[in-house]
């Protein structure tokens, strides 16, 4: 099998420094065609013999030396969390170059799952892989669940399991699993994803996750990390959670309920958006050949 041609937007972003490390791995050494091109809007990022920058301030499909720069890839991999402007721009930019595969920037929620109680849930994102898939280019989505970010999200940025300043504020079941990704093992999936040949072999949809845990193990680290007590403050059910997500939802989507609609997402349990009753851990990883997955 022919190795994998790459080209990576948003290398130098939140994601991007570990698909990075992923590259510089060595992991996926005899997979990848070098040098992977990796798109920036900015100067200043030194070239290697496994990563060539090209600058392109705009990610503009009408960017001439881009698009000659990244002509006849087999990969595109968007991983800029991007608006709906950037995001109709890549899509673009996808389109004129015609790779044979195509990841968008997902992870996090399955907007699918969501989608069937909370219609139109960040329905931008569904439409940009729909209207690449018509385009007869092989798009896989990827579901990690929410991040574990130590020193940060899951850790001290505690919301989306309802812990504020005056102590918790609980939706559903205390127990209630979900997923989580770490970054690290984000990164090196995504590369096993690129350089998975043939692609037409791969699902339209790929569900992976570090660990399994639960809302009760968030409150727990964040105590013993902070030597607390939490007080309980109030509780309310899932139902009453998906109520008042979908009146927030119908009122127009607002970035800073965003934790809270995370937090109502995780009260729906199974296949609901945050917790999957099926990972493709073993497709992307088997036996964990490639790479250990993290733990919470």
């Amino acid at each position: 099998m022919s190795k994998a041609s790459i080209a990576i937007i948003g290398l130098n972003g939140f994601l991007g420094k570990h698909a990075l490390n992923a590259i510089n791995s060595g992991i996926f050494d005899s997979k990848i065609q070098f040098p992977i091109k990796a798109i920036s809007r900015k100067e200043g990022s030194t070239s290697t013999d496994k990563i060539q920058y090209i600058v392109s301030p705009e990610t503009s499909a009408e960017d001439a030396h881009l698009i000659e720069s990244i002509k006849g890839v087999d990969a595109i991999i968007d991983l800029t969390g991007a608006s709906p402007e950037a995001s109709a721009k890549v899509q673009k930019l996808v389109a004129k170059v015609k790779p044979q595969l195509f990841i968008p920037s997902q992870f996090g929620t399955d907007i699918h799952q969501a989608d069937a109680y909370a219609p139109g849930f960040l329905v931008s994102k569904t439409q940009t892989s729909e209207a690449i898939r018509q385009l007869g280019i092989k798009v896989v989505d990827i579901y990690t669940s929410i991040f574990a970010i130590p020193g940060l999200f899951l850790y001290e940025m505690v919301s989306p399991v309802g812990i504020h300043e005056d102590g918790i504020h609980l939706i559903g079941d205390i127990n209630q699993k979900f997923n989580v990704s770490k970054l690290e093992d984000v990164g090196n999936v995504v590369l096993a994803v690129a350089t998975h040949k043939p692609y037409a072999d791969l699902p339209d949809t790929i569900h992976v996750a570090s660990d399994t845990i639960t809302v009760k193990d968030v409150i727990s680290k964040f105590e013993s990390a902070k030597g607390i007590k939490l007080d309980l403050v109030s509780e309310k059910t899932a139902e009453q959670g998906k109520q008042e997500f979908l009146a927030k939802l119908n009122a127009g989507f607002n970035l800073s309920d965003f934790v809270f609609y995370l937090q109502v997402i995780i009260a729906q349990g199974l296949d609901k958006g945050l917790y999957f009753s099926q990972l493709d851990n073993e497709l992307v990883n088997p036996n964990e050949s490639l790479w250990k997955w993290s733990k919470y």
